[in-house]
């Protein structure tokens, strides 16, 4: 069979002219495409490997409350406590969790008006021996009331689950891929938080000669502590740095 009659059955019909065509413009096209496809990414980008396009980003971080929960008990003088909470969901990318303990001074009363109220001491601290992993250096794991003036008296702890997050935005050059995997909880921060207060009471100033406290003292049997649970999730976003300078 000549090339005449090859090229005459190849292109006998409408259908195998169509058909042709675009496989002609397919050959033409992909090469031109391939050869130019730096020109159709953002300045400074370019084609990787596997960690996809490089180039120049902001990196930007969007932070939402995943789950939120508290408890509260009355606690003795010297009593010991341990709040509980679990986290297992694997799905959200977490960032931190925090750790809030608060209390008031609400049950100093005595014979004495002029002995002075001092606030009690919640001594906090986390067991983190049941959780998946944490950022020790950047956490925070325990904690206590500070000055016992300072009432109602409040402070967090804080459990970081990815290393160096601050939750600033920042540029960078390199991988998209690599960036976003940077900023991956990697599973950190499942299993079971447990939060240990120790409760130190304050009776207060005992005015005069005598000990303290001693019978004109206020009485102080114990306090109201509240535990807050706060688990945050993170996204982050890598977009192209686009030079829009006129040159």
């Amino acid at each position: 069979m000549d090339m005449d009659t090859i090229v005459e059955k190849w292109f006998s019909t409408r259908e195998q002219k169509i058909t042709w065509s675009i496989s002609l413009a397919f050959f033409i096209i992909f090469p031109v495409y391939f050869a130019n496809i730096a020109a159709f990414l953002p300045d400074n980008a370019m084609i990787g490997g596997d960690g996809g396009a490089t180039g120049t980003w902001d990196v930007t971080f969007t932070e939402s409350d995943v789950t939120t929960s508290e408890s509260t008990e009355f606690l003795m003088d010297g009593e010991e406590f341990i709040f509980e909470f679990t986290f297992t969901d694997e799905a959200p990318n977490l960032a931190y969790v925090e750790i809030t303990v608060s209390h008031g001074e609400t049950d100093e009363s005595g014979p004495n008006p002029l002995a002075q109220d001092q606030c009690d001491n919640a001594v906090g601290e986390m067991r983190m021996g049941q959780v998946n992993e944490f950022i020790r250096p950047d956490s925070t794991t325990s904690g206590d009331s500070g000055s016992p003036n300072d009432c109602p008296a409040s402070y967090t702890m804080v459990i970081m689950l990815i290393e160096n997050y601050t939750g600033d935005s920042y540029q960078t050059s390199g991988a998209k891929g690599a960036i976003q995997d940077m900023w991956s909880d990697n599973g950190n921060g499942r299993g079971e938080y447990r939060c240990q207060i120790t409760l130190e009471t304050r009776s207060g100033d005992n005015p005069g000669p005598g000990p303290s406290p001693g019978p004109t003292s206020n009485n102080e049997d114990g306090e109201e502590i509240t535990v807050s649970w706060r688990v945050v999730g993170l996204e982050t976003t890598v977009t192209p740095i686009v030079d829009s300078s006129l040159s």
